[in-house]
């Protein structure tokens, strides 16, 4: 609905979109804040039915533990930060040109081949994991953060070409056409003319790269074993085989947690108008 619409409609109209908006709004922040409440609540209000919210059980020892006993968790976010820059900074690296020479040069089928891009994520990661863990069982590659980096990349690489395959169709032609009567070729043009104007699109695709390998869990948990554990493997190892020490759990949750909502927060606005100009046109 478009905003003129909006402000021509009836009261009824208005309060709809309210209630919906209210809706979805707690329905997003609802799991954080019951992610945080439960970090600060006692094992036994935390597990009461219904869960025991009186003041007198709120409690800071839930941090106090985690961060007496963050060997694990600190090597789980060492070796989550390494493997989320690693894998989007290739990502960026490799998926800028690529998407580049698909929306600009003369690319046979050019159409056909983003959609293959984007159709690779349509897989389901279990069907490719028997195969992927076999092969780099073979190559003695198991338990490696640039191993987990790699695999990392084959799913964030085709969102950012798709991104910013997007955002380059929607670029002026006149002003590639001015570069080339300059005398710069496309390499020199995608440099010094287009990835400068970039900034949002990219600083989207980055982002959204950055938190999708932060907060993978499937594959960190079949090709790693003890060194390469990243954060949401060192969360789940609170889970014990007689008790899951819930509130450490949630406590450890927050931590992880904090950097990529602070990241979001900061770069809300490119992230959201790096997303519509990415998608525009893609």
């Amino acid at each position: 609905m478009s905003f003129q619409a909006y402000r021509t409609g009836g009261p009824a109209k208005r309060i709809g979109v309210y209630i919906g908006l209210t809706i979805f709004v707690v329905w997003s922040i609802a799991p954080i804040v019951w992610l945080v409440l439960s970090s600060v609540l006692e094992q036994s209000a935390l597990i009461a039915q219904p869960p025991d919210l009186s003041p007198s059980n709120f409690t800071r020892e839930n941090f106090v533990a985690v961060l007496a006993s963050a060997s694990a968790l600190g090597r789980g976010v060492l070796n989550s930060l390494i493997v989320s820059l690693f894998s989007t900074a290739l990502a960026l690296t490799l998926g800028a040109p690529a998407a580049y020479a698909l929306a600009r040069l003369s690319v046979p089928y050019s159409n056909v081949i983003g959609f293959i891009i984007l159709a690779t994520q349509m897989l389901p990661g279990i069907a490719i994991a028997i195969p992927l863990f076999l092969l780099i069982s073979y190559l003695g590659l198991i338990d490696s953060v640039l191993t987990l980096g790699v695999v990392y990349l084959s799913f964030n690489l085709p969102i950012v070409i798709w991104i910013l395959r997007g955002f380059f169709l929607s670029i002026p032609i006149g002003i590639e056409k001015a570069a080339a009567v300059d005398g710069a070729g496309p390499l020199r043009t995608l440099w010094y003319v287009v990835l400068p104007i970039s900034i949002p699109p990219m600083g989207a695709a980055a982002v959204f790269a950055f938190i999708e390998a932060w907060n993978e869990f499937f594959f960190a948990l079949i090709l790693t074993r003890q060194s390469a554990q990243t954060v949401p493997l060192a969360i789940a190892q609170f889970a014990g085989q007689y008790q899951t020490v819930f509130g450490q759990m949630m406590a450890a949750a927050v931590i992880s947690v904090a950097p990529v909502i602070v990241i979001a927060t900061i770069f809300r606005d490119q992230i959201i108008r790096g997303f519509a100009d990415g998608m525009m046109k893609g």
